[in-house]
């Protein structure tokens, strides 16, 4: 007999904003909607990395907010780390701040980037999930990574060691891409013309390709790193 893990409360991890919504954003509405409690844990709060100079930079935790609202997360956490500077910051800081998130909340599953990233950003914020959610030491029964176009597949097209091997695919229907179509204009000029990954058809050529491995007109496609029934 098939075995199912019923989600009730749901921890997603990222380094950005806009991270929750490119990775799992559809996934994120249909469980919403299904009545598991979201909680959104960001790690950084700006798009430094988009100027040269420091200049100009934009706080983005109203953006998170809005687009979190959208998809029916009922909790956020935005932190003050700097975009594409986690490598400045400790691993026990790191460390410290998801594990408080996962004591505070205690989710019994933990959604997070993919190791296979070549944002450094991405691969050390789940590298921190997985030590928050590690066996014995809290409520996570369940730790799996979502792919974020141009960061998932372009570290395996640049030669990354390690590719996403996605192992568990979560069914959409259309109104789930259209809130996360919704979720990614709260980011304003993250949701780029096609033929860019993170335009509204990109969003949309994803959902249906990762939905026909699957026999689904759209889905979501995650690796599952542990699963305790």
């Amino acid at each position: 007999m098939a075995m199912h893990r019923k989600i009730r409360r749901l921890l997603v991890v990222g380094a950005h904003g806009d991270d929750e919504t490119l990775g799992a954003g559809g996934t994120i509405a249909r469980l919403a909607d299904e009545g598991v409690v979201v909680s959104l844990c960001v790690l950084t709060n700006d798009d430094g990395s988009r100027s040269a100079t420091g200049s100009g930079v934009v706080n983005r935790t109203a953006s998170i907010e809005l687009a979190a609202k959208t998809l029916g997360v009922e909790r956020v956490r935005v932190h003050e780390f700097g975009d594409n500077r986690l490598d400045t910051v400790g691993n026990l800081e790191l460390n410290r701040v998801v594990e408080r998130e996962v004591r505070e909340f205690e989710p019994d599953t933990v959604f997070t980037t993919s190791m296979c990233d070549l944002s450094t950003d991405h691969a050390l914020v789940s590298r921190a999930a997985r030590v928050a959610g590690r066996p014995g030491k809290g409520s996570v029964r369940e730790l799996r990574t979502f792919e974020i176009r141009s960061a998932t597949d372009v570290g395996e097209a640049s030669g990354l060691p390690v590719v996403f091997r996605p192992n568990c695919w979560e069914r959409l229907d259309e109104t789930h891409i259209e809130r996360k179509v919704e979720a990614l204009r709260a980011y304003g000029k993250e949701l780029e013309p096609w033929p860019a990954p993170r335009s509204e058809r990109g969003v949309r050529a994803l959902a249906e390709y990762r939905g026909s491995q699957v026999s689904a007109c759209l889905a979501e496609a995650f690796e599952i790193v542990r699963i305790v029934y």
